[in-house]
């Protein structure tokens, strides 16, 4: 990790979905950990497959900044979004909970590693 993150921050990356929900699922994220700031987004053209152009969102949480269990409700979504989760495995256990208190959540996978733990997710 660099700079000023440390093992409480989670880096998420959005794709399969348009702008409108990469918005709102980092929307939920913002809400669930307000400190993180506009900044902490970008947008990448993934590699081109035919005449699209894929888009990766990315965002970074700190899990330190004033989560509490969430009381969030549904958040709608025009389709499947796919979220990959990088990072110690108790904050990214914390925004999986997020998550899944916004969304409905489907597991496709978990990479354990020696300090990192990625996860990859779909959310409907």
């Amino acid at each position: 990790m660099s700079g000023a993150e440390s093992a409480d921050h989670v880096s998420i990356h959005v794709t399969d979905c348009g702008h409108q929900d990469a918005g709102a699922v980092f929307r939920a994220l913002e809400s669930a950990f307000p400190d993180v700031t506009e900044e902490a987004r970008s947008e990448v053209r993934a590699a081109a497959a035919g005449e699209e152009h894929p888009m990766v969102w990315c965002m970074v949480v700190d899990t330190r900044t004033g989560h509490v269990p969430s009381t969030a409700t549904a958040v709608p979504l025009s389709g499947g979004v796919s979220v990959d989760l990088f990072g110690a495995a108790d904050p990214v256990r914390k925004v999986r909970q997020e998550l899944a208190a916004a969304f409905s959540v489907e597991d496709r996978g978990t990479v354990p590693g020696e300090h990192e733990l990625e996860v990859r997710l779909r959310l409907t």
